[in-house]
């Protein structure tokens, strides 16, 4: 009987730990909208934001699932870009990346100051509209000259 009670106790104690949450992925993109994007002295992270404007707006966010005991590990990233919004297929690659002003935000508590990771993304981004709601998105960029991100995804559009 001990030993049933001590297996119970470990066990309750093993799930108490476990959140029991998973990673958030979010594939979304916006109308009348474009990116702005700034950085701040001694940081090559840039920080994009959508706001009104006359273009689509792809973003991309992953928020990292928060473990509860432990301070300062959150951890989310973001991707912006836009495109013209007569277009209904387009591939943007290397230069052209910074044309769709795109870009790739981290949000955590790091540090950003290695000035030669201050560079142009490349790589290429691709899409195809399925409808007035639904975009088809390949994103294959290496920001900062070493974060790769692969991301091949249906977009929807923003309520």
């Amino acid at each position: 009987m001990k030993k049933a009670l001590l297996i119970l106790i470990c066990v309750s104690m093993l799930s108490a730990c476990s959140k029991g949450e998973e990673d958030l992925y979010s594939y979304t993109f916006s109308k009348n909208s474009k990116v702005t994007s700034e950085s701040f002295e001694g940081s090559y992270m840039r920080h994009g934001k959508v706001v009104r404007g006359a273009n689509l707006v792809f973003e991309y966010v992953f928020v990292k699932d928060d473990v509860e005991n432990i301070a300062d590990d959150e951890y989310s990233e973001f991707i912006y870009f836009e495109i013209d919004p007569s277009l209904d297929e387009f591939n943007y690659v290397d230069e052209e990346l910074n044309t769709i002003n795109t870009v790739f935000t981290q949000s955590c508590f790091c540090a950003f100051f290695e000035e030669e990771k201050n560079v142009a993304p490349t790589g290429s981004i691709s899409g195809k509209k399925i409808s007035e709601t639904q975009w088809d998105i390949t994103i294959d960029v290496i920001f900062y000259g070493d974060e790769a991100r692969n991301i091949n995804n249906r977009f929807q559009l923003k309520d």
